[in-house]
């Protein structure tokens, strides 16, 4: 949730403070404090969402870790790796819109929050493709902080599903082992 929250103010500070003396600190909590909170999504939910939840949540965290690599090198040094931000910004969606079609298919999240990461991945290909951050602000910053918020809505519903998550069956007897 905090790092969620740190990415959508990012941004924003800049419109508020041209100051960049802790940009730096500022992103490293940010990235990693997410980075953590989608491994832990991966930890609970990867299992009994199966290959696609997998494949989505393992997206995600591809798309994070580049994000992180992406954004302080191109704010901080010379290096321009805005490809980076790009191809993760992609990754970060489409892995919330596989993890989202997963846990409508698995029933894996809590009922209410089931179609959360869908809407999420959705919204953030609406901010990419609808928007400019040169042109209208406005909207950029809007489906941007649509999107934010809908990554700390999962982790909210990370930190208050309490039920137990139980895996498949094994189709193996007591008693066999795995080859």
């Amino acid at each position: 949730m905090l790092g969620a929250l740190m990415f959508s103010l990012t941004k924003a500070r800049g419109y508020v403070d041209p100051d960049d003396s802790l940009l730096g600190v500022f992103m490293l909590v940010a990235f990693s404090s997410w980075l953590f909170g989608l491994a832990t999504l991966y930890a609970r939910y990867g299992p009994v969402s199966r290959a696609l939840g997998k494949t989505g949540l393992g997206t995600a965290v591809v798309g994070l870790v580049l994000l992180a690599v992406g954004h302080p090198f191109s704010f901080m040094t010379e290096v321009d790796l805005f490809v980076l931000i790009i191809l993760g910004s992609l990754a970060l969606m489409l892995g919330a819109l596989l993890f989202g079609i997963a846990a409508l298919r698995r029933e894996v999240l809590p009922r209410y929050w089931r179609v959360l990461p869908l809407l999420t991945g959705l919204i953030g290909f609406a901010w990419i493709f609808f928007t400019n951050s040169e042109g209208d602000r406005l909207s950029f910053m809007f489906f941007r902080t649509l999107f934010a918020l809908g990554w700390i809505l999962m982790g909210y519903v990370l930190w208050s599903d309490w039920r137990k998550i139980v895996e498949e069956p094994s189709a193996l007897g007591p008693g066999e082992a795995r080859a």
